[in-house]
């Protein structure tokens, strides 16, 4: 008799994170999806847990909660998170903290609540989505970026530190997919960097809006977490490879130019004179 597998998706309420439980429970997975504010749909085919990635209290809740149900956790998806827009300097500390807060330290309180319970299983597997945008940094997305590309490191170095245990880790990085993806505008907007945030922005949008459906990343997912032998890295989207090639291939200058043109960044700024 073949055991279930009991998986945990944060951020289940929509996008990824939805199409990724649904799928998931389709192939004969049992999952917990988590959202900040849990409002369970008749119609779903797995289970929504409230949960604040950003609270000790509110995950060691949630894991409890799982244990208490299911006896075991075979798969954690992270996958909750959020995007801070707006030039580096349009934003502070504690927006920068925030930003962390949810999408590198969120991932890292999961990932802690469910290994004690892997390791002692002797198996589990930890995919964790991040972004084309953890690979390349995008202008105007710094700190969103910058969270993503901590993320890749942390989980990089996770992966050597659990496989004595038998437990695997994964990266899926997608490029712009249709989702209900908004970047948060900055709170402390400058007008000298007004018309370069809009045209990156704007250039987000509506690469979200003309993307692939998320159905796609949700089933790149499920290959991941149901192959023998996951890689680390597994990239997803139209030309999410090429990208990251022209980078490594490109010298770095023709590579800035590249972005620069794509996004509208070669204008010149007249100086601001103090008064």
């Amino acid at each position: 008799m073949t055991t279930q597998r009991i998986a945990l998706v944060t951020g289940a309420s929509s996008g990824f994170g939805q199409a990724t439980a649904t799928h998931l429970s389709a192939q004969g997975f049992r999952v917990f999806g988590t959202s900040r504010a849990s409002a369970p749909s008749g119609s779903a085919s797995y289970e929504l847990l409230s949960l604040n990635v950003r609270s000790d209290q509110s995950v060691e809740a949630c894991l409890k909660t799982v244990l208490h149900r299911a006896g075991r956790i075979d798969l954690l998806v992270n996958n909750a998170g959020y995007a801070l827009g707006g030039a580096l300097e349009e934003n502070t500390v504690s927006d920068a903290q925030a930003q962390f807060d949810t999408n590198v330290f969120g991932a890292l309180r999961l990932i802690n609540a469910v290994l004690p319970t892997m390791r002692s299983q002797g198996s589990g597997h930890i995919i964790s989505v991040s972004s084309l945008l953890g690979v390349v940094a995008l202008p105007y997305l710094s700190l969103y970026s910058a969270s993503k590309f901590a993320l890749e490191g942390m989980m990089e170095g996770l992966r050597s530190e659990v496989r004595p245990f038998n437990i695997a880790v994964s990266l899926v990085e997608p490029a712009f997919f249709k989702t209900n993806f908004v970047v948060q505008a900055p709170k402390r907007p400058l007008a000298d960097y007004a018309p370069f945030r809009e045209s990156v922005l704007q250039y987000v949008s509506s690469a979200v809006d003309q993307g692939p459906d998320p159905e796609r990343v949700a089933r790149a997912i499920l290959r991941v977490a149901t192959t023998p032998r996951p890689r680390l890295r597994y990239r997803v989207g139209p030309r999410a490879n090429l990208l990251v090639e022209l980078r490594q291939l490109l010298p770095a200058s023709l590579f800035e130019g590249v972005y620069r043109r794509v996004f509208h960044l070669d204008a010149t700024v007249t100086p601001t004179r103090s008064s």
